[in-house]
């Protein structure tokens, strides 16, 4: 879907990638799960685009299994990651279990009418060979230009991207729902999760592309930035108010949180995130 005169819109409803196109090079922001691999690239050959630049947007699995097949097929393409990016794809517990949820996620893509293109992966994405990104970033496309931009909050190695009036934002907004707000997704730090989102808004971008369920447009985008940062505080209010058990409180947020989009993921998945979720909301009130 073309987004700009510059950018379009790849991958499906539920996993969104950004072509930016130069008038002398490409970049792919953000790299999706195995098994839509086979479409992107699909996607890439008919527009007749060979990227230059491959560019990871944060570890996490739903971001960064569809790395290896796109590396695979573009070997020449300059892999980006923000730094941690590789340390936390190969710690021995996030590793195994970005292989477990990648499979749960491409059985889960036929749920949407989505056929798997390609079996899961069966080892993480290396990045040895990666350009690690520790500051702001220029990538001269010809014609234009694409900053990335290191951020945190959410994930370890979290890169978004700018280019004029569009800003790729991933999951440094939380997991949007259309039409039915945000849910928050402050992972490393609720504090630096509102510095990021605070940030994002002084951009005044007319066009936001979370890494799910489309972008936001003009007088949407701004009201979205807005929605992220208010229900980041309610969640944190919510959390140091409650007069709940924690066991309670779980229970009422995995049965608020699980539906719809999020059941892509496993349900174990998306309670870990909210009892961590919890966890870096007490830690912002301390």
């Amino acid at each position: 879907m073309p987004l700009s005169g510059r950018v379009t819109v790849l991958g499906n409803y539920i996993i969104n990638l950004f072509l930016v196109t130069g008038d002398k090079k490409t970049a792919l922001f953000e790299t999706g799960i195995s098994g839509i691999t086979d479409a992107v690239i699909s996607q890439l050959e008919a527009l007749g685009v060979t990227p230059d630049y491959l560019i990871l947007s944060h570890p996490h699995s739903d971001h960064a299994t569809g790395l290896p097949g796109l590396m695979a097929r573009f070997p020449d393409a300059v892999v980006l990651a923000g730094a941690g990016a590789g340390e936390f794809i190969t710690h021995p517990k996030a590793g195994p279990l970005m292989l477990a949820e990648d499979a749960y996620m491409s059985k889960g893509l036929l749920h949407w009418g989505i056929t798997p293109g390609r079996p899961p992966i069966v080892s993480v994405p290396d990045l040895s060979d990666a350009w690690i990104v520790t500051d702001a970033t220029i990538l001269d496309l010809g014609g234009v230009t694409l900053e990335l931009i290191p951020v945190s909050g959410h994930s370890p190695g979290n890169i978004i991207a700018r280019i004029q009036e569009v800003v790729f934002c991933s999951d440094s907004l939380g997991f949007h729902f259309p039409g039915r707000g945000f849910w928050p997704l402050f992972f490393t730090g609720a504090k630096t999760y509102l510095s990021t989102l605070a940030y994002i808004q002084n951009l005044a971008p007319t066009i936001i592309c979370p890494g799910h369920l489309g972008p936001l447009k003009n007088d949407v985008a701004a009201g979205g930035i807005q929605a992220a940062i208010d229900a980041a505080q309610s969640f944190i209010n919510r959390v140091t108010r409650t007069r709940l058990s924690d066991q309670e409180l779980f229970a009422q947020l995995l049965e608020e949180s699980y539906r719809d989009e999020f059941t892509l993921y496993t349900k174990e998945n998306i309670a870990n995130c909210n009892q961590l979720l919890v966890k870096r909301a007490r830690q912002f009130a301390l």
